[in-house]
């Protein structure tokens, strides 16, 4: 066996450094459900699958899925509080927080279904940092109350690609391009896996889509803490 050149070494060791920074993020505490209906599972990195309950711990590479007639509550340790819908699926894969200085990230992503979230003191303090992902779009937070949607196909007049309404606040919808659009409060940002010929792919929505909607967990666990969570954009 030919030994290892300079370059090699170099390589190999920033590899192992990737590995451990990564396995270091997998299992991070993230925070815990405060409420749960119907069949909510939970799936760690390579275990098996478990039923979530009130009071369970969430992680970093947890994955987190809702069955048809379920919902799953989620308050994050620097006070982010997400409702995760009905026939949803959801991961955490980036989190840390710092509770002295309000430093972290926050990287999420919506695989399934519907997510609407309050952001905490990360995205009041660490904004660049607090993005949720889809396989069509990343959504950039702005300190706001929001809810995600992916649409999986086409169907009628609602389209496949992944939905950005705003409740509070202000969110940025970018595709891989890196075009970008502002979405503001009360409006429905989309973002279309597939765009008809002449079609803008980032659309802005005067009317939010029927199948975005409030009610469930959010009057209990999401609005109440809007007056704490919220920050108003800057105009």
């Amino acid at each position: 066996m030919r030994p290892l050149t300079t370059a090699s070494k170099i390589a190999l060791l920033a590899a192992l450094q990737f590995t451990n920074m990564c396995s270091h993020a997998q299992g991070t505490p993230v925070g815990t459900f405060d409420r749960v209906t119907g069949q909510v599972s939970v799936q760690a990195p390579g275990g098996a699958s478990r039923l979530a309950s009130r009071g369970d711990a969430v992680a970093v590479g947890d994955v987190v899925a809702t069955d048809d007639t379920s919902e799953a509550g989620i308050t994050a340790s620097d006070g982010t509080r997400m409702t995760l819908r009905a026939k949803s699926r959801f991961e955490v894969t980036d989190y840390s927080f710092d509770a002295a200085t309000n430093a972290g990230s926050f990287v999420t992503s919506l695989l399934r279904g519907g997510l609407r979230m309050v952001t905490g003191l990360i995205g009041k303090t660490q904004q660049r940092n607090h993005r949720v992902t889809t396989n069509t779009a990343t959504i950039g937070i702005r300190g706001t109350d929001f809810e995600v949607v992916v649409v999986d196909t086409d169907s009628g007049d609602m389209r496949e690609g992944t939905y950005d309404h705003v409740f509070d606040g202000a969110t940025v919808l970018q595709i891989a391009s890196g075009e970008e659009l502002d979405v503001p409060k009360d409006k429905t940002g989309l973002a279309l896996s597939n765009p008809r010929p002449g079609e803008a792919r980032l659309q802005l929505l005067d009317t939010r889509p029927a199948f975005i909607r409030g009610g469930g967990f959010d009057a209990m666990q999401l609005l109440q803490t809007r007056p704490q969570m919220i920050i108003r954009p800057v105009r």
